[in-house]
């Protein structure tokens, strides 16, 4: 998931090249999101696209033991983004961030990027958003990510499909003041 900086056509634009680039860059490589999100970086460099973007490159990974356990893997690198949100099948929330914010892709091709990994259980709903989702002129980010996570323990009993209409409602229920973007995964029970 990411946001480019901007909100004209020329950003709508940029965020159409970006998207294009990760997903031939991610279908193309056998490296985690840290890896990944490097490469994009370079190509902005080496194809002067001249923007910037927040990116969250997140990949769910299992072992034949995981599956097992009932437990799956989250790995995901973060180049300036909002944390993702997980919540465990009993309604428990935490927020998914790592020991430094990196810098937003754009900034310098060279800037390190670090994978974060965290086991969680089937059954748990792994959430991605844009700032539109959290950041008011009267809120900032950080009452916005906590206004989510209490939002969302709230959510448990739902089906997934319905937890982003939801959210919409409840977070913005006068209109977003910015484009929003949400992503919904939740890992059922495996059988067999």
């Amino acid at each position: 998931i990411g946001d480019v900086v901007g909100h004209d056509t020329e950003a709508a634009a940029s965020m159409g090249q970006l998207r294009g680039l990760l997903r031939g860059i991610a279908f193309d490589s056998a490296e985690g999101p840290a890896g990944v999100l490097s490469r994009l970086d370079r190509a902005i460099e080496g194809l002067q696209l001249r923007t910037m973007a927040s990116v969250l490159v997140a990949r769910l990974e299992q072992t034949p033991e995981e599956r097992e356990q009932g437990v799956t893997r989250v790995r995901w690198s973060n180049a300036g983004h909002l944390p993702p949100v997980v919540q465990d099948p009993d309604g428990g929330v935490a927020v998914l961030d790592g020991p430094h914010p990196e810098l937003l892709l754009g900034v310098h091709p060279d800037a390190p990027r670090r994978d974060h990994v965290t086991t969680v259980a089937r059954g748990s709903t792994v959430l991605l958003y844009t700032d539109g989702l959290v950041e008011r002129r009267d809120q900032v980010f950080d009452e916005g990510v906590a206004r989510l996570c209490a939002e969302l323990a709230n959510l448990a009993d739902r089906p997934v499909g319905e937890i982003a209409d939801v959210l919409l409602a409840r977070l913005l229920p006068d209109g977003a003041e910015d484009d929003v973007a949400l992503i919904a995964v939740r890992l059922n029970e495996q059988r067999g």
